[in-house]
């Protein structure tokens, strides 16, 4: 079965991205007691061969998105959802070499996003995660219709820009089961879905 997982190439091409004027200190739109600007914003990819043109961009405070990168398998779009046990919540053997199974009602999952904005206590952009921080409580997640626990919503630990969420699976009938979330009572634009086995 087929994955559109990022291969290690892509995703170190992807590092390699710079935006020119996040760090400078000029006039613009701030966010938060973030040094990042938002609002219009030249993009510059930089490789070993050389640099791109100049293209503007907008940098919004916040574009939740909870697939950094995601498995798409037969046309299914499938959130990263790591189980415990460290399987990957997705249909038994959906891909070949990763260790897969659906999630059960009440087991936690672990799912990542970016894009969430300010947390507390404060992380500014661009610095590594050292402590727990918490979301606020106007994040919302839901599974197949139904709201979701968070029992952790706020920035990956030990990484910088990556919010993790902690997520028990409600009681769902068996299937592919639609995560849904909000930020703020603005609902997100993905459809992903989650392997859930009652």
């Amino acid at each position: 079965m087929a994955s559109t997982h990022p291969s290690l190439d892509q995703r170190q091409r992807r590092r390699q991205i710079r935006f020119r004027g996040l760090r400078q200190r000029r006039p613009g739109k701030r966010t938060g007691s973030s040094d990042a600007l938002t609002g219009q914003q030249q993009l510059i990819v930089k490789t070993s061969v050389g640099s791109s043109a100049a293209y503007n961009v907008t940098v919004n405070a916040t574009q939740p998105d909870c697939s950094p990168s995601s498995f798409k398998i037969n046309g299914v779009p499938y959130v990263v959802a790591v189980l415990s046990d460290g399987s990957y919540a997705l249909p038994t053997g959906a891909i070949s070499g990763v260790t897969s199974r659906p999630a059960h009602p009440g087991e936690t999952v672990t799912m990542y996003g970016v894009g969430f904005g300010p947390v507390t206590p404060n992380i500014p952009a661009g610095q590594l995660a050292q402590q727990l921080t918490m979301l606020p409580p106007s994040v919302t997640m839901s599974i197949g219709g139904m709201a979701v626990s968070l029992p952790y919503a706020g920035l990956a630990p030990n990484f910088t820009g990556l919010y993790q969420f902690d997520v028990t699976i409600p009681t769902v009938p068996s299937g592919n089961a639609p995560l849904t979330f909000s930020l703020n009572g603005t609902a997100g634009v993905q459809t992903l879905y989650v392997a859930v086995q009652d």
